[in-house]
């Protein structure tokens, strides 16, 4: 009688009361979808990661795999999963110029690999450099948030730079950042508002000089700029080919092509993976050990990296960057022709931001908008976003003609922004 009283008081709540047959249930579903955007499409210049349908039926089907294994128990109950997972870290590794000793961890996403690195370095740093109050983290004005997030979640303090140095990392201003408290430094290889890779050498000279663990986070580039440099472009050292580089966070979900999420937080030393793995046995259940926040994690996402890792290959990659990378310089020479607008630094990944001399970039974004091309405000300063994928091949020539009429449409004070600012990570 309680229990039906108590599902009584709950019934306006939400909670649903009947069972749904999974048929209309479905149709409701999809249904509801015809209003959302499309995850990814020629027109959309949002940060989508497509490499091609066979890549995606690559992804999918080698997610669908291994969807419902538990990565938990991969060493115990899977073993191919688990050799997915070393042959992975260690192909990664290979690409990256890693030593013979090195190691990683996959993980959900580029938020964990760099919160999994902050808390070995704060960690390693409790004995090898102790702090003399809260750690600190010095990082570029354009480090991701993931460093700040990380630091309120582990106890620490990320001092962030005010500016940043002809759109890359200010190293002086870093340099005079450190302190007794600084445990940890790190850079971007590319920092997500500008394409422009850090001087990942220089701050890694800096982590040498005062005994810090250094991070370079190549969540947008780790899979990119090693192809991007076979290809000619002048990409600087950004990964453990650099002496003092500690760690590095890539994600294989952005342009290593796998199925969302999969990451990995990668080590110069193995033997520093102790610094950020949880170890329990306090609890009847026996020794509880993972290198990472979550437990269990369907083993879907290892499956997809490893399988598209393994179907590309570096022949693979190369073919699709090379693709990329043509669309890329099309777009930068096709926006800097274009009277007032000009790219922000000089790209080395697949973004690109660029921004108005003397006229308002947010209604050439709204401009843009109206004629159906989806991109990204920036700030700091006000500009605007493009990622790029396969799926602009045919369309960027298209979009350059759209510009440099709305542009132009702007400048001569026919067309005004209603929306000011930009909040396009606001949930």
């Amino acid at each position: 009688m309680a229990a039906r009283a108590a599902t009584e008081t709950r019934r306006n709540r939400g909670f649903p009361q009947a069972s749904r047959p999974w048929d209309g249930l479905k149709a409701a579903m999809l249904a509801a979808r015809e209003g959302d955007k499309p995850w990814c499409h020629e027109r959309s210049f949002t940060a989508a990661y497509f490499a091609g349908d066979d890549v995606l039926r690559c992804a999918h089907e080698a997610y669908d795999a291994y969807r419902d294994e538990n990565g938990l128990f991969a060493k115990g109950a899977y073993p191919s999963l688990a050799a997915c997972e070393r042959e992975l870290i260690a192909g990664v590794l290979d690409l990256l110029h890693a030593p013979d000793d090195a190691g990683g961890s996959t993980t959900a996403g580029g938020t964990e690999s760099i919160l999994m690195a902050m808390k070995a370095a704060r960690d390693w740093a409790r004995e090898h450099r102790p702090a003399a109050g809260v750690p600190e983290v010095v990082v570029p004005k354009t480090a991701h948030a993931a460093f700040d997030k990380g630091a309120e979640w582990l106890g620490m303090r990320i001092v962030r730079m005010a500016r940043s140095q002809g759109w890359r990392a200010d190293v002086a201003g870093m340099a005079a950042a450190i302190g007794e408290n600084t445990v940890m430094i790190a850079g971007s290889a590319p920092p997500y508002p500008y394409g422009e890779t850090d001087p990942i050498g220089e701050i890694a000279q800096l982590a040498q000089a005062h005994d810090l663990w250094m991070h370079s986070d190549g969540c947008i580039g780790g899979m990119i700029l090693p192809f991007m440099r076979a290809l000619g472009d002048a990409v600087p050292p950004f990964d453990f080919a650099v002496p003092g580089v500690t760690s590095m966070s890539v994600d294989m979900h952005k342009f290593g092509y796998a199925h969302k999420g999969i990451s990995l937080c990668l080590l110069r030393d193995k033997a520093l993976e102790r610094y950020h793995r949880t170890i329990f046995e306090g609890w009847p259940a026996g020794t509880y050990s993972t290198p990472t926040i979550t437990g269990t994690r369907s083993g879907g996402g290892v499956a997809s990296a490893w399988a598209v890792m393994t179907h590309l290959g570096e022949e693979g990659y190369l073919r699709i960057h090379e693709v990329q990378r043509g669309i890329r310089e099309r777009l930068i020479a096709g926006i800097e022709a274009i009277e007032g607008l000009a790219v922000l630094g000089h790209p080395h990944a697949l973004h690109v931001t660029f921004y108005a001399d003397g006229f308002d970039i947010f209604a050439v974004e709204e401009g843009m908008a109206a004629r159906g091309w989806r991109s990204i405000r920036m700030r700091e300063p006000d500009s605007i976003l493009l990622w790029l994928n396969m799926k602009h091949a045919d369309s960027i020539d298209a979009y350059l003609a759209d510009l440099a009429e709305v542009a132009a449409d702007v400048r001569s004070g026919g067309l005004t922004a209603a929306q000011r600012g930009a909040s396009n990570y606001a949930t």
